[in-house]
């Protein structure tokens, strides 16, 4: 039986951290060979080709080139480039063409659950808990002041609900290029509706408390309130959500795209219990059904990615940036990213306010005209983000294409949209679309840990995902050609 390629500390593996052999001076910091560089003869324990790989140019955009991270003495170590790991064979270029080749069926490898999915999936969890804690206090202490009737706080919080699972819906659509792991989803959800709701109620009534003490406006404090401490505070408390995801979870955190689904989920779980907040509020205010049908239409329908749109910048700036320079920016960034968001936050908060002042229903009217071109605006972003996002799962899977790892017909099959459906389509004729999708989500695992590697540097943890994800590579594919006989 054939078994997947395991390195074992020797043979055409290095060891962890070090680059292989590949010439001094010939090899540019993303891998490749550079422009001109004379052949270079085979290495000791490097593996041997019939005939060496062919080079094919996938292009490198500025956005993911890291090689011009700046160095000094003491990061230059730790940032080096580490240069991908050689493969033990060529692999046949006639294997999609033909599908012919007769390799024995791989049986699956039966890799322990990773500390940081287990780590994930109890997080979400806890959160979850305290999210359950959280609307039951809601719901106590609404019965408990008696003034309506306690049959509206689950009506109002189904409609609520509803416009959460509208961004949810688009978010997972968004994800489905490389979707990422399930417990951090829900995390994401679960710290926008319990922690950063809870934070941002607290805070937002002591600091609102505070400025009607100094002021002795109400008006003032109302004002101040909505248009300075609710952006700040509410943006701050979501986007630690993000910090939260990237420390936890960095493998799953690797570029603008994790990002915005990440903050568009905390923004929408924020958004869930704040809009149950806001049409309980009118009830207890003595509106009409009149009023709760407005406000329902302009928070929950007009308005509705409002706080996703808001977090979703946060989590692209940190994407950007994590996926460019790495972790330890990326944490740093977040002291700016969440700027933009408080920006816009603060704009349609004053901005409202200030225009129903002046113009009445008519200001309203045209604040909820930008916010609709602001969400059109974000759903591009989206479109754009996927397209980034498949792009460079392209660029990086034609770097081990180049190295041996995979035929260039792979690398058009795994990383473009066309492909994808190509090779589900005969995966199903064959019997075989389980390890089809396996192979297709693994790889692009991989080409985001290719990433990774370049913009952290020899990451043991990363290092060792690689080797892990290069054997998964080989026995998916041994496994498709099985299929195939």
């Amino acid at each position: 039986m054939n078994q997947p390629m395991t390195p074992q500390g020797s043979g055409p593996y290095p060891p962890p951290g070090q680059q292989p052999p590949q010439g001094s001076g010939q090899v540019m910091p993303n891998g490749r060979p550079r422009p001109g560089a004379a052949p270079q003869g085979p290495a000791a324990g490097s593996p041997q080709f019939p005939q060496a790989p062919q080079h094919v140019d996938y292009g490198l955009p500025k956005l993911y080139d890291t090689s011009v991270r700046p160095v000094s003495t003491l990061t230059r170590q730790r940032y080096a480039p580490h240069g991908i790991q050689q493969p033990q064979q060529a692999q046949p270029q006639s294997a999609w063409a033909t599908q012919t080749r007769r390799i024995e069926q791989v049986s699956q490898q039966k890799t322990p659950v990773p500390v940081s999915t287990i780590v994930a999936w109890v997080l979400a969890g806890v959160l979850g808990l305290i999210l359950a804690v959280t609307l039951l206090i809601g719901f106590a202490s609404f019965v408990m002041a008696g003034q309506s009737n306690p049959v509206l706080w689950p009506v109002y919080a189904a409609i609520a609900f509803v416009s959460l699972l509208v961004i949810i819906g688009i978010i997972v659509l968004a994800d489905r290029w490389d979707p990422q792991p399930l417990p951090l989803l829900l995390i994401a959800v679960f710290w926008g509706a319990a922690i950063a709701a809870s934070a941002a109620y607290i805070l937002n009534t002591a600091l609102i408390i505070f400025i009607y003490s100094m002021t002795g406006s109400e008006g003032a404090a109302d004002f101040l309130g909505g248009a300075a401490v609710a952006p700040i505070v509410e943006e701050t408390s979501k986007g630690l959500g993000l910090v939260v995801l990237l420390l936890v979870a960095r493998k799953a955190f690797n570029g603008p795209l994790d990002g915005l689904v990440y903050g568009a989920l905390i923004g929408g779980g924020f958004a869930f219990v704040e809009n149950i907040g806001y049409y309980l509020n009118l009830v207890d205010a003595g509106g009409t059904i009149t009023d709760s049908i407005m406000i329902i239409t302009i928070r929950g329908v007009i308005g509705i990615f409002g706080h996703a749109i808001y977090t979703s910048l946060t989590g692209v700036i940190m994407g950007l940036v994590v996926r460019k320079w790495g972790t330890i920016p990326a944490l740093v960034a977040f002291l700016v990213a969440t700027w933009p968001g408080i920006a816009l936050h603060a704009l349609w908060n004053g901005g409202s306010s200030l225009m129903m002042g002046a113009m009445g229903l008519m200001g309203l009217i045209i604040m909820l005209i930008l916010e609709m071109f602001e969400s059109a605006l974000w759903l591009c972003l989206i479109g754009y983000l996927v397209f980034d996002e498949s792009r460079l799962t392209r660029i990086r899977l034609g770097d081990y294409a180049n190295q041996g790892w995979l035929t260039h017909e792979e690398v058009d099959m795994l990383a473009t949209w066309k492909g994808r459906r190509e090779g589900r389509r005969w995966a199903r004729a064959i019997g075989a679309p389980q390890v089809m999708r396996r192979f297709i989500r693994e790889s692009a695992d991989l080409a985001s840990n290719r990433q990774r590697l370049l913009a952290d540097g020899a990451n043991p943890k990363a290092v060792a995902e690689e080797r892990r994800l290069l054997d998964r590579l080989t026995a998916n594919r041994q496994e498709l050609l099985a299929f195939a006989r």
